[in-house]
């Protein structure tokens, strides 16, 4: 019979590995979303780039282009931890 144990400390490793990367993706995110919020209520632009209100139009550069690094780590960090999550599946815990 198969133990599927959350015991398991692959299992929690890939969790944690797939879960914490996104989590600070998300958060460097939706700050950057209030910010831009921010000015356009008060009916500035946003320039993405310096993370500053300015008078007239949003200059908009996409997430990913701003901070590469973050992203592309992150992204490492999620499949890394999706396969030691799918090792420890495997594995029996002890």
């Amino acid at each position: 019979m198969l133990n599927f144990s959350i015991r398991n400390p692959w299992v929690l490793a890939g969790l944690a590995l797939m879960i914490i990367p996104s989590l600070a993706m998300m958060s460097a995110y939706w700050s950057e979303i209030s910010a831009a919020q921010a000015c356009m209520t008060q009916s500035l632009g946003f320039d993405y780039r310096t993370g500053e209100c300015i008078e007239g139009k949003t200059i908009f550069v996409a997430f990913s282009e701003r901070h590469p690094l973050l992203v592309n780590s992150g992204m490492i960090l999620s499949m890394l931890g999706l396969l030691v999550c799918m090792v420890g599946l495997y594995k029996r815990s002890q």
